[in-house]
């Protein structure tokens, strides 16, 4: 359960400091908490007042214009509850090559509506149990965690099979392998 923060100004200080420790984003500070039923906003900033331009890699041409809005972002459960992470979307612009862009965050991806390391958490629920099990665990739709799942998949594949042509091309001798696989079960077998 959360608690309510201290009335007086030192109170509310330490109170938000732990839960930026909580939090583990050393990159956004926490300007409000708000506690509902099952979920927690949060309420967060950047740590830094600028950041570099994306093209000509300048910090010091670079101005801030404002919000434009502020994206709700869901991070890892804590408390029992679902946390959300309200970031807002800075507008910056580059004196140096004349360029608009909007503050990247190292925590989230450009459009995603979750935080990486939940992405990675989920990875590690669907490992040991069926995606929509999974699903129930993170209090999540089921199409999204298949989407991820998948993308996931294709990533890891590619980078096993590197390390495996890698490996094998190390060796002196031949390593040979063979597995039969479901591609539906109990309909179509194939060997690999």
């Amino acid at each position: 359960m959360l608690k309510v923060p201290p009335t007086n100004k030192r109170g509310i200080q330490m109170y938000v400091h732990s839960i930026n420790d909580l939090l583990d984003l050393p990159e956004l500070k926490i300007t409000s908490v708000q506690k509902e039923m099952d979920t927690i906003d949060f309420g967060v900033e950047p740590c830094t007042s600028r950041q570099s331009c994306p093209t000509c890699r300048s910090k010091e041409r670079v101005i801030r214009r404002g919000v434009a809005y502020r994206r709700k972002v869901r991070d890892l459960a804590a408390f029992g509850s679902k946390v959300f992470l309200h970031l807002p979307a800075i507008r910056l612009y580059c004196h140096s090559c004349k360029g608009s862009f909007v503050w990247n965050y190292e925590s989230v991806e450009p459009k995603k509506k979750v935080t990486k390391r939940l992405e990675r958490q989920a990875f590690s629920y669907i490992t040991g149990a069926t995606v929509k099990h999974a699903a129930a665990l993170l209090q999540m739709p089921v199409t999204s965690l298949t989407r991820w799942f998948y993308r996931w998949m294709n990533t890891e594949s590619q980078r096993i099979q590197k390390e495996c042509r890698e490996e094998a091309a190390a060796r002196s001798t031949l390593v040979l392998g063979l597995d039969d696989f479901a591609i539906r079960k109990g309909h179509t077998y194939n060997t690999g």
